[in-house]
């Protein structure tokens, strides 16, 4: 009886030691396990009493909590504390992988009828009374687009994660921050964006630059102050995202403002179903208080095979990671109903000089492994190939299997090796598309599971309903260069979605993006410490003077709809995120690019700022489609006197003019055009429509802005 009751006791203790591990992501398991007095910040989901009580016992602190979710500073031998807590649901540190994910931008979004308050709008619309918060790699604040035009910043404060501790460090503990008084003081000179070429500068621009450089390339919400925080993408801490999240919203709440966050970043690692602590503890910021709405860029994969997902059968399938460091780590991720009778080994395969299967550990279930962390020592032969580290984990209805390889040579490729029924994801760059061995020389390939183009987008916040997530076309193809030359990359297709913006689902199938922007071939801000050397080196890339820079990807279309919301948020201070979200993607731009929406490409079509404002009111003045064949540059523009048309892909060989008409109809001048260009002159502020007639038939309209 007695042998009886302690085996009892011995259950009871391993099943509550397996329960408490479980709570854990597998890289604070290990750091549970080393006994630590490390300084660690996690994330804890659960009954926020206990988790008050707990971390004041442990002398840690509570940075912030939203309803459920807190961001603390603990130490590392706290973990079990708060694990073996029946109130704590969940304990997560994932290490962060964040990456960096406009003029014409302002036509394709449909902006200028807001600006200039067309009917039915009430007023212009400009971003004047909200904040635009910006997440970055940094800003050039001494920009004059950044800038009033008395030559004050529009910045009202500034937070560079990256720079040390010091006394104007903010509360986060980390950084150094300052409001507008002290960067007009000078006092921000540490903090710039040369780290990533002025990314966080020309993001700034598109979403709020005022145009006062040299008039041209004007922001989508000129008037609007800014929020900024510059990203510190070499840190390990996994509560930066977060803490730059609520250091923008607290600010904008300090200034009685609406606000809007762009974050043009993201980790295209994880769930891709937005049920991670990070995502859940913004989704809780964002909806704290109306007067606030979150856009994030999709991603820049959409053209790399990094996703695995597909059916498992009683087949023994199996798909290669290639590692040119030998070592190796990834998740699968599976809905429990999916993944309980999935068997799962892992292999090794020499690939040189000539391929070897060189062997595998045992198949195991996910049950084999919840809560568990599994060491298998692979051998072939008596020569040990290496060490696989598994650790199994199910929080909210999802399973996720992670392995760790640390192998002993790096000559290998290891094999995700599966059989039985079911299905699951896996993101990995290091999954191999390519070079895989001939069906003669590894006879087995015929079972072989190719990654492929679907969900490559990024994970976490953008997977979230409440956040707009952007998709990217092209905006361009043409601009008169630093040498006052027009530069054309005949290669480009404005309106069409460039190759690389990444499409959805999400892994439990919702369409992202959300909406789709221009974002390729996008001038906006510039980084001036850069000039004039880069200018000269490099001419297509700036426009004359230098002021203006070419950019691309999701990381540009972004915060051109960070920009349409905050004119939203203009109009009614008091929506909601998912208000912001639902005006947009109810009354989007669809075309012969977008086909039918939704699709995991376009998401709901192409952001339209004039209907998002006006409930699906399209502009009163009547315009043709255009059909791309016709670029003008600048547009818009301040200066009536010199305006260059790019017409050189029509033929020369039959008489063309191009027809200017106002917006009565009427035909205000005709101009004979002999060469691939055309100045037109004389033309006070408006609107125009540009039609090129060739042997009589009109081939193309264009819409044009003198400002």
């Amino acid at each position: 009886m007695k042998k009886t009751q302690v085996l009892i006791i011995i259950f009871l203790h391993i099943s509550a030691t397996i329960f408490a591990q479980s709570k854990m992501n597998l890289s604070l398991l290990k750091k549970n396990k080393s006994n630590s007095s490390e300084i660690i910040d996690v994330f804890v989901k659960g009954d926020i009493n206990t988790i008050e009580e707990i971390t004041t016992s442990v002398n840690g602190k509570i940075k912030y909590a939203y309803r459920n979710i807190a961001a603390l500073k603990i130490p590392t031998s706290a973990l079990s504390t708060f694990a073996s807590s029946k109130k704590i649901q969940r304990i997560e540190a994932f290490p962060p992988r964040f990456k960096l994910m406009n003029d014409t931008m302002l036509l394709h979004n449909n902006v200028i009828p807001v600006h200039m308050g067309a009917s039915p709008l009430s007023q212009e619309y400009d971003g004047n009374g909200i904040v635009v918060g910006i997440i970055d790699s940094g800003i050039d604040f001494s920009h004059p687009d950044l800038q009033d035009s008395l030559g004050k910043t529009r910045i009202q404060y500034l937070w560079d994660q990256r720079l040390p501790f010091a006394a104007n460090t903010p509360v986060y503990g980390y950084g150094q921050e300052w409001d507008n008084t002290g960067i007009d003081a000078g006092l921000a000179a540490a903090s710039t964006d040369i780290d990533w070429y002025g990314h966080g500068t020309h993001v700034a621009g598109i979403a709020a630059g005022n145009g006062l450089a040299n008039g041209n390339y004007k922001g989508v919400a000129p008037k609007a102050d800014i929020v900024f925080v510059a990203f510190d993408f070499y840190s390990s801490n996994p509560t930066l995202m977060t803490d730059a999240v609520d250091y923008i919203y607290n600010k904008a709440t300090s200034l009685g403002k609406p606000c809007v966050i762009n974050a043009s970043l993201g980790d295209y690692y994880g769930s891709h179903d937005g049920l991670d602590l990070q995502a859940q503890l913004i989704k809780n910021m964002i909806d704290a208080q109306p007067g606030r709405a979150f856009v994030a860029a999709a991603g820049n994969a959409g053209d790399s095979p990094f996703h695995l997902g597909y059916t498992v059968t009683s087949d023994t399938n199996f798909t290669l990671f290639s590692s040119a460091s030998g070592s190796e780590n990834f998740t699968l991720y599976s809905n429990t109903s999916d993944f309980e009778n999935v068997s799962i080994a892992i292999g090794a395969d020499q690939m040189s000089p000539v391929h070897s299967f060189r062997g595998r550990t045992p198949f195991y279930t996910i049950s084999a492994h919840l809560g568990i962390l599994k060491n298998d020592t692979l051998y072939n032969g008596s020569n040990r190939i290496g060490i696989v580290q598994s650790y199994g984990d199910s929080s909210s209805g999802v399973y996720s299997l992670e392995f760790n390889i640390i192998p002993d040579s790096t000559t290998y490729d290891w094999r995700l090796i599966t059989t039985g029924n079911g299905k699951f994801d896996v993101w990995n760059f290091n999954l191999k598309s390519t070079g895989i061995p001939s069906l003669a020389t590894m006879p087995d390939s015929v079972y072989y599971k190719l990654p492929d183009l679907n969900q490559t987008m990024v994970s976490s916040f953008q997977c979230l309903d409440n956040v707009i997530t952007v998709g990217n076309y092209t905006n361009r193809r043409s601009l008169l260069n630093y040498n006052s030359v027009m530069f054309v990359d005949p290669t480009r297709t404005p309106g069409q979605r460039h190759p690389n913006s990444s499409s959805g689902p999400t892994r439990d199938g919702r369409t992202k993006p959300d909406i789709s922007a221009p974002g390729d071939f996008v001038m906006s801000c510039s980084l001036l410490s850069v000039l004039p050397a880069d200018g000269i080196t490099y001419p297509d890339s700036f426009d004359p003077g230098g002021f203006h820079t070419l950019g691309g990807g999701t990381s540009a279309s972004s915060p051109g709809v960070a920009g349409i919301a905050a004119l939203y948020l203009q109009k009614n201070p008091t929506a909601t995120a998912m208000d912001v979200k639902n005006a947009m993607i109810s009354c989007p731009t669809t075309d012969g690019f977008t086909g039918t929406v939704p699709n995991n490409q376009y998401g709901y079509g192409k952001a339209n700022a004039f209907t998002t404002l006006t409930g699906c009111m399209i502009t009163t003045i009547s315009e043709q489609e255009n059909n791309n064949a016709v670029f003008i540059f600048p547009n818009p523009s301040r200066d009536g006197n010199r305006i260059t048309i790019d017409i050189s892909s029509f033929s020369k060989n039959i008489k063309t003019e191009l027809m200017i008409y106002n917006t009565m109809g009427e035909l205000i001048s005709v101009e004979q055009i002999n060469g691939s260009t055309v100045e037109l002159k004389r033309l006070s502020a408006g609107i125009y429509f540009c039609k090129l007639v060739q042997g009589g038939r009109i081939i193309a309209t264009e819409k044009m802005i003198i400002l």
